[in-house]
């Protein structure tokens, strides 16, 4: 049998689990949690996180994910970790939640990072910040 990322009937990647949810999500950084308990992320803490986003996705912070497309394509969860962490330490990144569905999930999860240098263009020198 195929998978179902593999069916040309189905909308997999581009589309999440309908009914889907985690319950109990927290992140953690190196031994520090991004949120103070862990929290059944709804489109409320969505929003939260997307609005106080700082150089947020424009996707993100603009509205275009309402609660339907939330609910029923898109359910992004967001945690902010740029607040806990040192940019000179490496940091282990710790994503836990509990399936709120009757169903079995694949999760995909994408950290992003941002480190900021200086080129020399005459001498081809790198420099940080």
């Amino acid at each position: 049998t195929a998978q179902q990322f593999q069916s040309p009937f189905d909308s997999a990647p581009w589309t999440c689990q309908a009914g889907a949810s985690i319950r109990s999500f927290q992140v953690q950084v190196g031994n520090t949690n991004v949120f103070p308990k862990s929290i059944d992320y709804d489109y409320e803490q969505f929003l939260m996180n997307s609005i106080n986003a700082i150089n947020g996705d424009h996707s993100l912070t603009n509205d275009l994910i309402d609660l339907q497309k939330w609910s029923t394509v898109n359910r992004v969860l967001i945690a902010d970790c740029s607040r806990f962490t040192d940019p000179d330490v490496p940091q282990s990144v710790n994503v836990a939640g509990v399936n709120g569905s009757c169903q079995g999930t694949n999760v995909l999860i994408i950290v992003v990072y941002e480190k900021a240098f200086d080129i020399d263009r005459l001498t081809g020198g790198i420099s940080k910040h």
